[in-house]
């Protein structure tokens, strides 16, 4: 398997994705990860309509993402995966994924959300959860763009939302 990006977007597929992250990464397949997301065919025909020229676009569950990245057929591709929440990306490795890094993107405003910054807010779930990555040593990052600094991005949720990260 060769993921090569996991980024948590919950805008999903649009113009950062297929212009700055493709150019990086030139991916063969672009992974959506979410369970409701993949039970909704008018969504699964959007996003596969959107693949940009030269990759592929999967729209699966959280469990069939992590069957799929470890399959044979997975190993020669270089796989980019959007998951909708960070529930979704901690999720991936929860199910078995061997991931090092993952990459908190863009969470638009939701009800019962609160702000970390200008374009990510979380809920209380998805602060538990990438908790639960960083206890298990995956690094956090908060990249927009793929010329963004690396950096471990915890420290800073952990501060922001300390009844929700302890």
């Amino acid at each position: 398997m060769t993921v090569v990006h996991v980024r948590m977007d919950n805008r999903l597929i649009h113009g950062q994705i297929l212009v700055s992250w493709n150019a990086k990464f030139s991916m063969d397949r672009i992974i959506v990860t979410n369970d409701r997301v993949a039970a909704d065919p008018l969504q699964v025909t959007l996003l596969e309509a959107v693949a940009p020229i030269g990759a592929k676009v999967s729209v699966l569950s959280v469990s069939d993402t992590v069957a799929y990245c470890n399959s044979p057929e997975a190993e020669a591709e270089k796989i980019f995966i959007i998951a909708k929440w960070p529930e979704d990306g901690v999720g991936l490795v929860e199910g078995g994924l061997d991931l090092p890094v993952i990459n908190l993107g863009n969470q638009a405003f939701s009800r019962g959300s609160k702000k970390l910054s200008n374009t990510v807010f979380l809920k209380e779930d998805g602060v538990k959860a990438l908790k639960r990555a960083h206890e298990k040593g995956v690094r956090i990052t908060c990249r927009m763009m793929p010329s963004s600094p690396e950096t471990e991005y915890w420290p800073t949720i952990a501060k922001a939302f300390t009844e929700w990260a302890e």
